[in-house]
């Protein structure tokens, strides 16, 4: 990922890292408050995230030509 105000870059994690890092995302936002300042960057971050899960889902499921 970056810390940079660029879009996130989650390519250099494998798989395993990734799920590890979307599911701790996840859980911090399960109790951050809809209030939160910050919140919104995290969502942000999550969908992000979810964008590359999606990605690397349809180039697992996609058959080999």
């Amino acid at each position: 990922m970056q810390t940079t105000d660029g879009p996130p870059d989650f390519t250099h994690l494998d798989d395993p890292a990734f799920l590890h890092e979307r599911a701790r995302l996840r859980r911090l936002l399960e109790y951050e408050p809809q209030n939160a300042i910050g919140r919104a960057q995290l969502e942000r971050l999550y969908a992000a995230m979810t964008e590359e899960f999606l990605r690397r889902a349809r180039i697992a499921w996609t058959p080999a030509s």
